[in-house]
């Protein structure tokens, strides 16, 4: 092979590569941001978030109380999708998935205090008989709130 007869020590592991040998999180019980911090960061762990170089990331503060529901299914709906991805690889991890079925029920009741109050969020939620999607402001719709929600 390749590295038959050669001194290089290639005795090395996936969570070396990563960093993650000396990592301080214990991955059977994480230490896990709640959902607003997480969505933030960009990541659902604490000791996870790594800034580059002296930058940090942006707190959004919603404008409207429509941008606040928003933003509220925004979180949810990141936090959810990044405990999913840690719950594939540890699937046995009981309190990260009693977490993730409590953020899949926050996460709904956010979705309908959205749609009670504002429309759909997708084209497959469609009230009555009415196909209401296009009377919803679009992305590019100025609506003197913050930019980022």
């Amino acid at each position: 092979m390749l590295f038959d007869n050669n001194d290089v020590n290639l005795d090395f592991t996936f969570l070396d590569l990563a960093n993650l040998t000396n990592n301080k999180i214990d991955m059977n019980t994480p230490n896990i941001l709640p959902a607003k911090e997480g969505f933030l960061r960009g990541n659902m762990f604490k000791n996870e978030y790594k800034p580059y170089k002296n930058l940090t990331y942006i707190n959004i503060r919603p404008q409207s109380d429509r941008e606040a529901k928003l933003f509220n299914v925004m979180q949810f709906s990141f936090a959810i999708n990044d405990l999913n991805l840690y719950l594939d690889l540890h699937p046995d991890d009981t309190k990260v998935v009693r977490l993730f079925e409590e953020l899949v029920k926050e996460e709904k009741q956010a979705k309908k205090e959205y749609m009670d109050s504002y429309g759909p969020l997708t084209l497959n939620k469609v009230k009555g008989d009415k196909f209401d999607w296009i009377e919803s402001p679009w992305p590019w719709d100025d609506l003197g709130g913050n930019m980022y929600v």
